[in-house]
């Protein structure tokens, strides 16, 4: 089955019914294609005599010149697209008389008023041009590398860059090298702007294109070795469609490693638009709970991105004690207004947890907010001896969707205006040290050409973008992600081009000492089929996490005795308006606070509470019907349950 990924053009096809050829000049295949990217004859009717027939696909056939008719000229292809069922055989040898039709870089023969003549049978197929180091190039050009292979036989031993996509397809490069996104605006560029070449060596592979099986499960780093037939499916965008093929390879997966005694964990997850009550939250929260514990270890501070709201990040809690008992994530999140929100999940032990949210009426000199998603801060006192004071900045910043085409104006000044906003909350927060920034920047480590939203928030130094950074961040903040090893700088993989868009920032570090960052393994690197199984970690979203380890210089404070009894919390569920609810603190300590938030995070009902125990009414603002999530804080911690009101 051909893939949705590009369109084949059908029209009514006339099987064995010929046109009036006395103008259809009569031409070699590689004539009809030409040197260059479109061909010379489009829109023309011509007569292409005595070729192969060399595989067939759903409602098309490609067609081949023999090797002894080819001009052996390197620029120019022997074989065509014709866009029409072939009721023959592969081997047959025809002669085509139709329109040449020039779509989407390419180069065919229409269906309409098509005539074909069958000659003989049983030929021999041309033998498979091979792909190799230098083929596809790794140098951009007018005209691609693959330009003269399109439609061809072509052979090849390769290795996916990336993995199987929701279209089932996989990317793949025979260069022996993983494609990486580079600085700068996409080849060929602005004049004085850095340019991305990009990565021209990837092509890609969809399995059942020629109805061979098919195969959903092609992870970065996969061999696949193919006799294939090559085909332009748009400008620059290269399918193979294999005869037949091997693939050799199983899922990535590698967790970040345990931290030492002395060390505490930020880590920072985009959990991929995770909403509750959905038809497949449960499945969601099972692999995103496997993921948290046995890919990245669960970390003392996770910050997230995407979460649909206060309530659905309780569940992931929850899941996440059925995962690893004892984990006990309190969460916290702040309603934005918008579908999808930042949060963090936060493990008992850390004293005086505050969150807010920067930046919420800051606006866009083009209209609206600035922030869809305002940063989201994080405070808290580390248990040390004595308690070393952190915080945490929270990001997600607008997306690189739309920089090009019609939109780019907005999204460029987007981008732009967000970051200079993000430096500045920066260069405030980090004149008492201690601040770490992280999140789902959308950004790369380095100029995107357009914007350099990273090297703007850090204060780093720029190699140039359309929009300059401006000077807000003295002194720059430490990019740990340009410390780790250079294969291992990405979180995130687009059209096979490994990148990083999920990043981690340090200022100034008092009592605390960096000792670098890592990602869990187990997500972008795997194919989107493995979202379905939700006893199994790989794919619980489309980006790989990361853990900040920070080693502490103060002997880290004893946790709470295991044995002694947990915080109680007593009501009965579902709950009556006006029903009492009974508390007490097990652990060292009184208690704080009581609240009670709407799914969506806002706060209901909050009441200061002291003494170890306490025994309250639910106030009048708790409707019946409605589902809620209560939070109790102690002076050793934060529990948090779904309240149901009856």
């Amino acid at each position: 089955m051909l893939s949705i990924k590009f369109r084949i053009f059908i029209g009514i096809s006339l099987f064995g019914v010929f046109l009036n050829n006395t103008n259809a000049q009569s031409l070699e295949i590689w004539e009809i294609q030409g040197s260059g990217a479109v061909s010379p004859y489009a829109f023309d009717v011509v007569t292409t005599e005595a070729n192969i027939v060399t595989a067939k696909g759903n409602g098309f056939f490609f067609l081949q010149a023999p090797p002894d008719r080819s001009d052996n000229n390197p620029l120019t292809s022997d074989a065509l697209l014709v866009n029409t069922s072939y009721a023959g055989q592969v081997g047959d040898v025809i002669s085509v008389t139709g329109r040449v039709l020039e779509t989407d870089g390419t180069t065919s023969i229409s269906s309409s008023n098509i005539a074909i003549t069958f000659l003989s049978g049983g030929s021999a197929l041309p033998p498979p041009v091979i792909l190799g180091e230098g083929l596809p190039s790794t140098e951009p050009s007018a005209v691609h590398s693959l330009e003269r292979v399109e439609n061809m036989i072509v052979q090849f031993s390769a290795t996916a860059s990336g993995p199987t996509s929701g279209l089932e397809l996989a990317p793949l490069t025979t260069s022996g090298q993983r494609p990486f996104r580079e600085p700068g605006i996409q080849y060929p560029g602005l004049p004085g702007l850095p340019v991305w070449d990009g990565n021209p060596e990837i092509f890609w592979f969809d399995p059942n294109g020629l109805n061979a099986p098919n195969n959903r499960f092609i992870n970065t780093g996969a061999s696949v070795d193919a006799t294939a037939v090559m085909l332009e499916a748009e400008p620059g965008f290269w399918l193979a469609l294999p005869l037949s093929y091997t693939v050799n390879g199983g899922p990535v997966s590698r967790p970040v490693r345990d931290p030492l005694p002395a060390e505490f964990t930020v880590g920072s997850l985009n959990v991929l638009r995770l909403f509750d009550n959905t038809s497949n939250t449960n499945l969601r929260l099972q692999k995103l709970a496997r993921y948290i514990d046995r890919r990245l270890r669960l970390p003392d501070i996770l910050a997230v991105q995407e979460a649909g709201s206060l309530a659905v990040l309780q569940d992931l809690s929850y899941y996440i004690n059925l995962e690893a008992p004892g984990a006990n994530y309190a969460p916290y999140l702040i309603p934005s207004g918008g579908e999808i929100d930042l949060g963090f999940l936060v493990r008992p032990g850390l004293l005086e947890v505050q969150v807010s949210r920067l930046g919420a009426n800051e606006s866009f000199t083009l209209g609206g907010r600035l922030h869809d998603r305002p940063p989201l801060l994080l405070e808290a006192l580390l248990p040390t001896s004595p308690p070393i004071p952190i915080r945490v900045l929270n990001l997600h910043l607008r997306s690189l969707i739309g920089i090009e085409g019609p939109d780019a104006a907005f999204v460029r000044n987007k981008r732009h205006q967000q970051a200079i906003s993000v430096a500045n909350m920066v260069q405030a927060l980090q004149q008492e040290g201690n601040l770490i920034v992280v999140g789902d920047f959308n950004a790369y480590q380095f100029t995107d050409g357009y914007v350099d939203v990273a090297n703007q928030i850090s204060g780093g130094q720029s190699l140039g973008a359309q929009f300059p950074p401006l000077p807000a961040v003295s002194p720059p903040l430490v990019n740990q992600v340009e410390l780790l090893p250079a294969e291992e700088r990405y979180s995130y993989v687009f059209e096979g081009s490994a990148q990083v868009l999920d990043q981690c920032l340090t200022s100034a570090l008092n009592g605390l000492q960096a000792k670098g960052m890592q990602y869990g393994r187990g997500n972008a690197d795997n194919a989107r089929a493995y979202e379905d199984n939700p006893f199994l970690p790989e794919r619980s979203s489309d980006h790989d996490g990361f853990v900040l380890f920070l080693e502490a210089e103060g002997v880290l404070a004893a946790s709470p005795n295991q044995g002694e009894e947990e915080m109680l919390i007593q009501f009965a569920q579902p709950i009556r308006e006006n029903g009492e609810i009974y508390l007490h603190s097990g652990y060292r300590g009184a208690l704080k606070s009581i609240e009670l938030f709407s799914l969506q995070g806002q706060l209901i009902w909050r009441s200061a509470l002291s003494g170890r125990e306490a025994s309250l009414r639910l106030p009048p603002t708790a409707r019946s019907g409605q589902a809620y999530v209560l939070r109790v804080a102690s002076e050793e911690g934060v529990k948090v349950m779904k309240m149901l009101v009856d």
